[in-house]
């Protein structure tokens, strides 16, 4: 049976929509154009029947209106009948694509992308590997863009530079199966050139798959607001030709380079972790206390709702990203998600929190926060 939708489908992009690279495009742009021109051609037509109506039947002004009670019962039948076929059609191709859409092959490389405020990170289930969006990187880049500092070719280069390291990477033509999930609030994961989109809901996973059918780098936004930063909050997904691209891919990008110094490993951890997008390193305020001369002050927080005070050593700081509700910093909202860190991770950052203070060497003298 030939599938109108598919019919209608573009292989390349389009007005409102991008090239599609996935196995689900061409049926999702199908049913989306069937709808369209459906939706077109009734628009016309009834705006034209419209003007001809009124025109025809047009009476001079004080004329009486006139009771009408005669109808036409083929012309009802048609008026009818044909919403009916056509809506119908609709619900079938939408509903077998859904169902498509839902079930997963077996054989698909499983990774997890967990959403938080504002930032993703892709867990792949073949090395245990986290690999982070790096949103605030690229809207470095974009930034720079706008403001002239960079040209599109120097930005193409830096965003290729980070996406070594970062984003979600995927091996052309093998099914991926992502589950998705949600450390804070609401959020959605959203790839416009494959035609999918799933909520990222807090305290449950979803799942979505699809097969990328073309090599090269695509954007990852999440469609759900999310709070002030929701904007910043895209990625890119990078599709491997070959499967053995992608593993050499993986391998390197999940490690880290232990010789260097743990402040410097700490600098990775914090952009890689998503700590980036609430905590600034030069005393800015965002959504949580900055880093900057956070190591060796006088903190004050607030314990099961008691007001309390502690100095920011080792222990304050490992214990405030193991539980972070545990003490909340005044003046700051309880939203920090829980950080899985491994203990390395966690010393890294200790080191470099402690690298940005003015009492991060020799013996700590207490001080109070400005």
């Amino acid at each position: 049976m030939i599938q109108v939708p598919i019919l209608l489908a573009d292989s390349e992009p389009s007005f409102w929509l991008p090239a599609p690279v996935s196995n689900f495009a061409g049926p999702i742009d199908g049913d989306f154009y069937f709808v369209y021109w459906v939706s077109i051609f009734f628009l016309v037509l009834i705006t034209l029947l419209l003007g001809i109506f009124m025109w025809k039947f047009r009476t001079p002004p004080g004329a009486r209106a006139q009771s009408h009670k005669d109808h036409h019962i083929v012309l009802e039948v048609v008026w009818t009948g044909i919403p009916i076929i056509l809506s119908a059609m609709m619900f079938w191709y939408g509903y077998r694509g859904y169902v498509d859409m839902t079930v997963p092959p077996n054989e698909s490389i499983s990774i997890v992308a967990e959403a938080q405020k504002w930032a993703w990170n892709f867990s792949y289930a073949s090395n245990g590997a986290s690999i982070p969006g790096m949103s605030d990187d690229f809207n470095v880049v974009r930034a720079q863009v706008r403001s002239g500092e960079i040209t599109a070719e120097d930005a193409e280069a830096a965003e290729a530079k980070i996406l070594e390291k970062a984003g979600l990477h995927v091996p052309m033509g093998v099914p991926i199966e992502v589950t998705v999930m949600a450390a804070d609030v609401l959020h959605a994961l959203f790839i416009p050139a494959f035609r999918v989109k799933k909520d990222c809901v807090p305290g449950r996973t979803g799942k979505l798959w699809f097969i990328a059918n073309e090599p090269g780098t695509y954007d990852l936004y999440c469609a759900e607001y999310c709070g002030q930063g929701h904007s910043w909050m895209h990625s890119k997904v990078v599709v491997h030709e070959t499967v053995e691209e992608y593993e050499k891919w993986l391998e390197v990008a999940g490690s880290y380079d232990e010789t260097l110094p743990f402040d410097e490993n700490g600098k990775i951890v914090w952009k890689r972790r998503g700590c980036i997008s609430c905590h600034s390193i030069d005393g800015s305020k965002k959504v949580g206390p900055s880093w900057a001369g956070m190591f060796g002050s006088m903190r004050k927080f607030a314990a099961t709702g008691t007001p309390g005070e502690a100095v920011a050593d080792e222990a304050y700081i490992q214990e405030s990203i193991r539980f972070p509700m545990k003490k909340i910093a005044e003046g700051y909202p309880p939203q920090m998600p829980v950080v899985k860190l491994t203990d390395k991770e966690l010393l890294w950052v200790t080191e470099y929190i402690k690298s940005l203070s003015q009492n991060s060497g020799g013996t700590v003298s207490p001080r109070k926060e400005n």
